[in-house]
């Protein structure tokens, strides 16, 4: 009966001996924080060409128009070290985004490599909390959150108003330019009611800055 050894030992041979790719990434994901109002966020992505013979770049790829990248030189020598610098554009919403960039080569024995970026763009000020909530038929009392300017920024907020006049708010300053209290008093917990409540506000620098809060009676 005939073995199926020899065929094993053929296919752990065409892998073992299969060329790996010829660029090796220090790192294929690299992670950053905006600072508030930094409008582009540079990250920078190093290689080295491990093959034995050159190696072309034909493409980056970027997965949004938000995301550009670019390189020193398209054509690499074995041993010679190289770099992708990728540049995303930070003035989008607070939150975390994530996008990727392919690298296409002239290396048709590995697929194109995938390199990721994953960018926090902050928010300007912290609410704690964002919601305040009354039960349905409870004690229609006035709740509070507190509004924190990020870091280092220094925001003068001037105002707060409800999406919905069910609900009365004021807004007191505690620590000028940093620390603000956010009063929130349904006019009725009778019925279900719910509202939106931007706070707006200007740095020093003369970014206008916009906070949302919500109050919810249900």
């Amino acid at each position: 009966m005939p073995t199926a050894r020899p065929l094993i030992l053929f296919l752990l041979v065409l892998v073992a001996t299969r060329p790996a790719a010829a660029l090796e990434w220090t790192a294929t994901t690299l992670d950053a924080r905006a600072a508030p109002f930094q409008k582009t966020v540079t990250l920078v992505f190093n290689f080295r060409n491990d093959g034995k013979k050159n190696t072309h770049l034909l493409d980056l790829q970027t997965s949004c128009s938000c995301l550009s990248a670019r390189t020193d030189k398209k054509l690499y020598a074995p041993g010679e070290a190289g770099q992708i610098t990728a540049e995303f554009s930070a003035e989008e919403p607070p939150g975390v985004y994530e996008r990727w960039i392919q690298v296409v080569t002239d290396d048709r024995l590995t697929a194109p490599q995938r390199l990721t970026v994953r960018i926090e763009i902050p928010e300007p000020a912290l609410l704690v909390p964002r919601s305040l909530e009354w039960k349905l038929n409870g004690t229609a009392d006035g709740k509070s959150a507190e509004l924190r300017a990020n870091g280092a920024l220094r925001i003068s907020f001037t105002q707060a108003v409800p999406t919905n006049d069910a609900f009365t708010v004021r807004l007191e300053s505690v620590i000028p330019d940093q620390v603000y209290k956010l009063i929130v008093i349904p006019r009725t917990t009778a019925t279900v009611a719910n509202a939106a409540i931007r706070i707006t506000g200007r740095d020093t620098t003369g970014h206008d800055i916009l906070i949302s809060a919500y109050a919810n009676v249900r």
